[in-house]
């Protein structure tokens, strides 16, 4: 073999292994954005929810949605953040129905649909809402560990958190933080498990408020991906309309206990 046709064949598998792995490279690039271009989309009930009726205004402003009281001047609000992947609109029935209360409730929006990407973006929202006395911060899933992560590292700036199928870690503990929690969970939950939920408790205030809601999933904490479960959920023992309606209950009684006053 002369050295011109060695070359020529160490030029080639070299030409080779580049070109696979410009392949490999590629596939996962286009893997990354499948990922973060995913969503898991609102369904009806939820969409209906979208539009002003005779008692919550429903604003869309920046990367927010904002649902306010129309007969009364709410000092209360709560801001919530999403599930992974899951559309915010998935949670404006919530909170138009938690709005009726007296309660401002501001969805915020996420990168790539993911609010860990946007933990901070409470905090824009309670600089522009000044009239607001007390602020709740929660979220659902991922959107509760992003909100616990945002109020652990400001603890002084919230009253209270609010967890769905939820719970935080070591990490962004809020044992000694003070504030006030209210975890809220399914028995049927395959995701965020009963299990999962009694090992988060340490991190936690001891007064953590827990309710579970019998036969309540991870899918119905929301109403979204047209009415399918979400991978790796059980089946749920109640309707998506009632767990719904006990989460809206329940959120309202725990944020107007020792909520401001409301005019």
């Amino acid at each position: 073999m002369t050295d011109t046709t060695a070359k020529k064949k160490r030029l080639s598998k070299k030409k080779i292994i580049l070109s696979s792995i410009a392949l490999v490279l590629f596939i996962l690039v286009i893997g990354v954005v499948k990922y973060l271009t995913f969503c898991l989309p609102a369904d009806e009930e939820a969409l209906a929810a979208m539009v002003t009726n005779e008692e919550v205004i429903v604003e869309e402003i920046g990367n927010t949605i904002v649902f306010t009281p129309i007969d009364q001047t709410p000092t209360i609000g709560y801001i919530y953040y999403p599930g992974g992947q899951v559309e915010p609109e998935s949670f404006a029935y919530a909170a138009s129905e938690i709005a009726k209360s007296g309660i401002k409730v501001i969805i915020q929006r996420m990168p790539f649909n993911l609010a860990m990407f946007g933990k901070d973006r409470a905090f824009d929202v309670m600089d522009t809402y000044t009239d607001i006395e007390e602020w709740y911060i929660g979220g659902f899933s991922l959107g509760g560990v992003s909100a616990c992560m945002a109020a652990s590292e400001n603890m002084e700036a919230f009253e209270g958190v609010i967890l769905y199928a939820s719970y935080t870690t070591e990490s962004y503990s809020l044992a000694d933080s003070g504030l006030k929690v209210l975890s809220l969970s399914g028995s049927n939950d395959g995701l965020a498990t009963p299990t999962k939920i009694e090992n988060g408790k340490e991190f936690l205030p001891e007064d953590t408020v827990y309710i579970q809601i019998s036969g309540g999933n991870h899918t119905q904490m929301a109403i979204y991906g047209e009415g399918d479960l979400q991978k790796g959920d059980n089946e749920a023992g109640l309707s998506r309309m009632k767990q719904q309606e006990i989460l809206v209950e329940e959120t309202s009684d725990f944020i107007l206990q020792e909520g401001a006053a409301v005019n």
